[in-house]
């Protein structure tokens, strides 16, 4: 199974989760679902590790 971590979108506020080992510290954008906003995970403004 593949290990997640949950973000809040620095834009809306949104708690959304993404998949550690594509995600987590690799300077990849993440795409909000919520309001198609585009940033990388050392901008969001709360990372909840685990699964």
């Amino acid at each position: 199974m593949a290990r997640i971590f949950w973000i809040v979108c620095p834009k809306c506020k949104m708690k959304f989760y993404a998949a550690t080992d594509d995600f987590r510290n690799m300077d990849r954008k993440l795409l909000c679902p919520f309001c198609d906003a585009r940033f990388v995970d050392k901008e969001a403004d709360e990372i909840i590790d685990g699964d």
